[in-house]
């Protein structure tokens, strides 16, 4: 029983299944050491709780409890144990097919997103489907190439560039694009080479919209509102993140349920940065 566990466990990491509740979570991190991992798994939920939960900033992982749930802990240990983050591959069945495109201008984000409809529908992915794969792979591909870059100094790039007049400029570095197909699902992946992407902004551009008293609108949210839409239409979002070198996001679909909800909701971090932005948090 945890209320008998002692005063602080000695763990790097601990999977954690309990009802969601914020004071369970509240009761099981307090008895943390400085710098470990939280693997939550819960009864499924909506977007909001699921956010809540990852305010604390010993749990980067809610996963729900239930088939695809325990899969995704076992995915989430062995990328704990082995240190190796990156990559689609580990949410897929072996030998799975994985088609990758590469690009870095405008041009090449229509073309890869019509790449990647038109593999979902050869495979026999639903309509509905496909189109919250389409949403994703254009948002994730947006953030990529304009939210991303930013030079020596830090500064995006296209912070202050007209949305028109980015269609005509390249990114400095290339994003990729993986793709794949299951008997029951589909999976998406971006990278870019920047690694600016954290948690405290994911659930920051969530909360945003999840609360706004007004009509959500594009201009005004920007890449806040792409962040908001891609964790309503993925069945999994995986922030993998290396600071100042990639961001990977991964994001799984139902190949049968248009609105199937978010079962995991994850985000690693390469271990040394990790620890620097738990005391960074804490500190403030």
């Amino acid at each position: 029983m945890l209320e008998s566990a002692p005063d602080q466990l000695p763990f790097r990491f601990a999977v954690y299944s309990w009802d969601g509740s914020e004071d369970g979570l509240r009761l099981v991190t307090s008895k943390m050491r400085d710098g470990a991992q939280l693997v939550g798994v819960t009864p499924p939920s909506n977007l909001a709780k699921l956010t809540r939960l990852l305010v604390d900033p010993r749990c980067n992982h809610v996963l729900t409890a239930d088939d695809s749930g325990f899969a995704t802990v076992a995915v989430t240990i062995q990328k704990f144990v082995t240190g190796d983050l990156f990559g689609i591959e580990k949410y897929l069945p072996k030998d799975t097919a994985v088609h990758l495109t590469r690009l870095r201008e405008y041009k090449g984000r229509t073309a890869a997103i019509d790449e990647v409809l038109a593999y979902a529908e050869k495979v026999g992915v639903r309509r509905q489907v496909r189109s919250a794969i389409g949403q994703v792979a254009e948002e994730l591909l947006m953030n990529a190439l304009y939210d991303a870059p930013v030079d020596e100094s830090g500064t995006p790039l296209f912070a202050e560039v007209d949305l028109k007049e980015r269609l005509d400029k390249l990114s400095p570095r290339p994003v990729s694009i993986r793709y794949a197909a299951t008997e029951n699902g589909f999976a998406l992946s971006v990278r870019d080479r920047f690694g600016r992407l954290d948690k405290a902004t994911v659930l920051r551009y969530i909360d945003k919209c999840l609360h706004s008293p007004q009509q959500i609108d594009r201009k005004v949210y920007g890449a806040g509102l792409g962040i908001y839409l891609i964790a309503n239409a993925a069945t999994q979002f995986v922030l993998n993140v290396a600071p100042g070198m990639a961001t990977e996001v991964v994001c799984t679909f139902d190949r049968k349920t248009a609105r199937a909800s978010l079962r995991a909701l994850s985000v690693f971090v390469y271990p040394g940065a990790a620890q620097q932005q738990l005391q960074q948090s804490q500190a403030g």
